[in-house]
């Protein structure tokens, strides 16, 4: 168990850079759930719908490791007795056992069940860690082959419809590309292998990286070196011409140029979708962005002229790019979404370029937008609004627990002078590029974190970490994770706030072995009738429902994961 434990907690530490407390409440999250397991194992099959090894049991010792690991660890076993009550319930047919894509609208009501289940998003962060722990036990066991096991299938599932999702919320990039990444290796070996030997060609002959020249043989780079070094390259020249142009930093506060090559999965999933036989034709498989932050001109200049302003230097800065990278010959691809926004508010300029790199014409996607724009497409429109407004208060204001006691420090190059605010808005100027910041390399033009110590931390631990020059520089890497999470868990404790508030999420479950269940949604307040005149039933015995275990009135009012169990008779007609 201490090496499954602490394999466990790599994990976290690779993907999530997580605190002291996060770990701490994974290793004993992980002892549970191994006992619990052997529970199940020593019961036999009799168990399978006996969710009692599940239910939360305090280890002795945990509680002198402080309450806020308690809890964690508390959250953590909520969500996953919520795991195995989907499993048996939505996966309870013969035919949903290799069913790779669910229900989008299933899928949907799950995670946002989990999201407003879960307490403390370092909860989440545990069982995202846990789906690829068991992602990876897969890989390395005798059990991956095909077909997949109903339940190494339903991992796998649970990683790209679930946890994957959920970890991009989180603004947790790498452990949603390593989930998508490890399952899609799982799920579609002979695809992965595919996309993996492409990256491994040469753009000479597609084929094979030994090419033979003047009966000497040399080594060409493949198209995923290829790609990285026209990453570099692009991104340092794409720097060098924005800082350059005098107008354009006379007029931004800062700015960042951002570049990433599609992950595996994310590739392969773009040459279905647009009938692609080659990577190489895939537009944005290489992409770069800038995003830039207008400098205001005086104390009480209006919002509304600063916005014009960044919308003026978003065409500008495209302009600047076009004059150096042609647009595509066969498709460019020009979309202005500041002109058109999106109906979910997105704003953006896009335009498919082309690059020379040693003889050979590259496609790559250039995106523009400027700091508000890039709010509302990484957090949505409603976090965008609740943030402008808290922006606007004092300094002295609490921000959400997660990003409480940090501050940013702008950087205005031209001028010299460093400014430090203390507001939201500072925080998302100098976080916003944490996206791409995990796929590849950022240069980043007027925005520092300052130093901080994360605030998971005990004044215990910070002493340590001050005394032990290895622990500090780990503690400085999880401040810096701590502040690029904040924008992503603000708007993540909106979204669960309003959530929360809004709906309930319950299970239907049926007799019947060949019927596969359902997660539901639910105005807040619902009743079990609610549920029935939802799935359109048309007649309803007496005592039939139950709800959880026990027979009940219509009137019952529900609660975020109870399970109503209803003959399968009365079923066939919902789904």
């Amino acid at each position: 168990r201490m090496a499954g434990a602490a394999e466990f907690c790599t994990i976290m530490v690779e993907t999530m850079e997580m605190g002291l407390n996060a770990l701490v409440a994974a290793a004993f999250h992980y002892c549970s759930c191994v006992t619990a397991r052997e529970k199940q194992v020593f019961y036999g099959t009799q168990s399978k719908k006996d969710l009692s090894p599940w239910d939360f049991r305090q280890h002795h010792s945990i509680d002198s490791f402080g309450e806020h690991v308690v809890q964690i660890e508390k959250d953590a076993s909520r969500l996953k007795r919520l795991e195995m009550v989907a499993s048996m319930v939505m996966n309870n047919s013969p035919t949903s056992s290799h069913k790779v894509t669910p229900d989008s609208e299933k899928a949907n009501n799950l995670r946002n069940l989990f999201l407003t289940e879960s307490k403390d998003w370092r909860a989440l962060a545990i069982r995202g860690a846990a789906c690829l722990y068991r992602l990876r036990g897969i890989l390395k066991s005798s059990e991956f082959a095909h077909p997949l096991s109903k339940e190494n299938n339903r991992v796998c599932r649970e990683a790209l419809h679930i946890y994957a999702p959920l970890a991009s919320r989180l603004g947790m990039h790498r452990l949603k590309n390593e989930l998508e990444n490890t399952a899609f290796q799982i799920l579609y070996p002979r695809q992965f292998a595919t996309v993996t030997s492409l990256l491994q060609q040469t753009r000479d002959s597609l084929a094979a990286r030994r090419v033979t020249w003047n009966s000497r043989t040399s080594w060409k780079p493949d198209i995923s070196e290829s790609m990285e070094k026209i990453l570099e390259q692009v991104q340092a020249e794409m720097t060098e011409i924005l800082q350059n142009d005098a107008e354009f930093t006379e007029a931004v506060q800062d700015y960042t140029v951002t570049a990433r090559v599609k992950e595996a999965y994310s590739t392969w999933k773009k040459m279905l979708r647009n009938q692609c036989d080659h990577i190489l034709q895939v537009p944005d498989a290489i992409a770069f962005r800038i995003v830039l932050n207008a400098k205001k001109y005086y104390e009480d200049e209006p919002d509304e002229m600063i916005r014009a302003r960044e919308r003026a230097l978003c065409y500008y800065a495209q302009e600047l790019c076009l004059q150096r990278w042609a647009p595509a010959l066969e498709d460019a691809r020009f979309k202005d979404y500041i002109a058109s926004p999106k109906a979910n508010g997105y704003q953006s300029l896009h335009y498919t370029a082309t690059t020379n790199w040693q003889g050979q014409v590259w496609s790559m996607e250039i995106q523009v937008r400027s700091g508000e724009m890039h709010n509302v497409a990484e957090f949505g429109v409603a976090s965008h609004w609740d943030y402008k407004a808290r922006g606007k208060e004092t300094a002295s204001t609490n921000m959400s627990q997660s990003a409480e006691g940090h501050s940013s420090v702008t950087i205005n190059e031209h001028l010299g002078r460093v400014v430090i605010q203390q507001t939201s808005d500072a925080y998302l100027r100098s976080l916003q590029e944490y996206h791409w910041q995990t796929h590849g390399n950022s240069d980043e033009h007027g925005a520092e974190p300052a130093n901080t110590i994360d605030q998971e931390h005990t004044p215990e631990e910070t002493e340590y970490f001050n005394g032990n020059e290895e622990s500090h520089i780990r503690a400085e890497r999880i401040r810096a994770r701590t502040q690029r999470l904040a924008p992503y868990i603000e708007a993540f404790t909106t979204a669960q706030s309003d959530l929360a508030r809004e709906n309930v999420y319950v299970f239907l479950s049926q007799d019947d072995d060949e019927q596969e269940g359902a997660v539901l949604a639910l105005p807040s307040g619902a009743v079990i009738l609610d549920v029935l005149r939802q799935v359109e039933l048309p007649f309803l015995p007496e005592n039939s429902v139950f709800h959880n275990g026990s027979p009940a009135t219509l009137t019952t009012r529900l609660s975020n994961g109870d399970v109503l169990s209803i003959p399968s008779m009365m079923t066939t007609a919902m789904m």
